[in-house]
């Protein structure tokens, strides 16, 4: 299903080392306790949303970065986040999603919540006919008290419904971005409020599983000079090889560590 260029995720078709395999790795033996060379398997991806085989990954990596937001805020601000949906009424369903998205936030300033972030769905899915359908709507992780329904209904004939707190914020995000709309140039979620970027601050972590486990430097891509059978096994995600150095070089020599 698509209108005016939205769609749903993963529906383009994947690029030629999509899901490859490939070896990240560290040569500095001479740091390493044991004296060999580290080497990781890891499966390529583009992690686009469009992308019929990665569209997972892009969906894993975005749900988990907002979770990690939208819970320092609540730590922060001692609010709970709450569930809330906003449809668009019939008379203003094909309106351009700026348009929509300026009224869906006056909206949610009138029912008073006042941060958090905003997931849009361009399409519905109707179980009897087994079928999508155009009906623009969105799903919003808020924080604030949600009143005034009734009045801003009255006002603006946007449907606001309060499903309150999730079990959990990970899960829920995770299944909004699912089926949200793509659309080339175009954010699918976004954050307004205290949780906007310019306002919550987020301290950059650093992923362990890219770093060599024995010196800490950062792993980078390897390929093999010779016929090294090494056959990574996609049951186990996490298996860890050693290897002789003289087998391995940088595929990329000059990027930067």
């Amino acid at each position: 299903i698509e209108y005016d260029d939205w769609h749903l995720p993963g529906q383009k078709e994947k690029r030629d080392f999509c899901q490859t395999w490939s070896y990240m790795g560290c040569l500095n033996k001479e740091k390493h306790s044991n004296g060999c060379i580290f080497l990781k398997p890891f499966q390529k991806s583009c992690f686009r949303a469009d992308c019929e085989k990665c569209c997972f990954k892009w969906l894993g990596r975005s749900a988990s970065k907002a979770t990690k937001r939208m819970k320092q805020y609540e730590k922060q601000s001692k609010k709970i986040a709450k569930h809330i949906i906003i449809s668009v009424p019939r008379w203003d369903q094909y309106k351009t999603k700026k348009e929509l998205s300026k009224k869906v936030h006056k909206v949610l300033k009138e029912v008073k919540a006042d941060s958090g972030l905003i997931i849009f769905h361009p399409f519905r899915y109707h179980e009897d006919s087994d079928m999508w359908f155009y009906s623009p709507h969105y799903h919003c992780i808020g924080f604030g008290w949600v009143e005034n329904v009734v009045e801003t209904y009255n006002k603006y004939g946007y449907v606001i419904k309060n499903l309150g707190k999730r079990e959990t914020l990970f899960g829920t995000i995770y299944y909004q971005l699912s089926h949200c709309g793509i659309k080339k140039r175009n954010h699918s979620l976004t954050y307004f409020g205290e949780c906007s970027y310019s306002k919550l601050i987020m301290e950059e972590e650093e992923e362990e599983s890219k770093k060599c486990p024995f010196c800490k430097d950062n792993l980078q891509e390897l390929e093999c000079s010779g016929d090294y059978n090494l056959k990574p096994d996609p049951n186990i995600m996490e298996a860890w090889y050693m290897a002789k150095s003289y087998e391995w070089f940088l595929k990329y020599p000059y990027q930067k560590i």
